[in-house]
């Protein structure tokens, strides 16, 4: 014959049987699995009924829990579960306003990730995955939802601050960087007012200063050339007076030639031959 469940009263305490302990390890051991497998910790309904149950069953026969204690704890349970339900409905909500925005996530190596959300979906155990890069993670992993943009906008911003990062200080700049100077000073001028705003007053005034030197050293550069160039013109104009000189001097032998010749000559043959002098010499 099986023990009974239901104990007895000793000395004015009651006294739980053996079959009675087993159960009630049974019944804890039963929480304890379901309480594991439900991510959020909370109890379910069929968890509530078997320990409401469970009290009813092994209850002090001699000092029975009142009837409206357990109404009470049902309507207490019916009401958390209600609230657990709506807490799942807006987590279902927001999750699923989440697709096409921009997020920043932590993952499980503890690396920012930027991205966008392609998709929202619920696993078999009730958890919530975005899919950001074509990789899904928690929900709750997401820690920071962007307007595109004002993403946009810090994403150029950065990069414009990492090009200038490569440049040399203003006292170290050269001709040599020119390109890389107006790259940054170009991509500066084509942003909008709200982009702009991000990179700061103080960075914008700096690529100026580097604008300023970089036409600085350009016309030091073409003012030296202009020096070298005035110093070595007296010499070619020293070379080109001489030639003119002897030039002059051929044009005049040869001039003397001609008229000497006018008394043995032909008028046609005086006039031709100070050309074919001149060409030749």
């Amino acid at each position: 014959m099986a023990e009974p469940l239901i104990g007895s009263v000793v000395n004015g305490a009651y006294k739980k049987t053996a079959a009675s302990q087993d159960a009630t390890k049974a019944n804890t051991n039963i929480s304890t699995s379901k309480t594991a497998e439900t991510k959020d910790g909370g109890y379910t309904e069929e968890m509530f009924m078997k320990l409401l149950v469970a009290e009813m069953q092994y209850q002090d026969p001699l000092e029975p829990t009142d009837n409206s204690q357990y109404v009470a704890q049902l309507a207490s349970f019916t009401q958390i579960e209600a609230i657990q339900a709506v807490q799942a409905d807006m987590k279902n909500i927001q999750g699923n306003s989440m697709v096409g925005k921009m997020v920043a996530l932590i993952d499980d190596d503890n690396v920012e990730i930027h991205g966008r959300v392609d998709y929202v979906r619920t696993d078999d155990d009730g958890q919530l995955l975005a899919s950001v890069n074509n990789k899904e993670y928690p929900v709750e992993k997401i820690k920071s939802i962007m307007d595109e943009t004002y993403y946009n906008a810090v994403l150029v911003a950065d990069t414009i601050l990492a090009d200038i990062s490569k440049l040399p200080t203003k006292d170290l700049l050269t001709l040599g960087n020119e390109e890389d100077v107006v790259k940054v000073a170009t991509m500066i001028n084509s942003l909008d007012a709200y982009t702009k705003g991000f990179l700061g007053k103080d960075v914008t005034e700096y690529v100026q200063s580097l604008v300023d030197k970089i036409a600085e050293l350009k016309k030091t550069k073409q003012e030296a050339e202009e020096e070298v160039n005035k110093r070595t013109t007296p010499k070619t104009e020293e070379v080109n007076t001489s030639t003119e000189t002897a030039e002059n001097s051929g044009a005049a032998a040869t001039s003397q030639t001609t008229v000497n010749s006018e008394t043995t000559e032909e008028p046609e043959s005086t006039e031709t031959s100070p050309v074919v002098g001149v060409d030749e010499g």
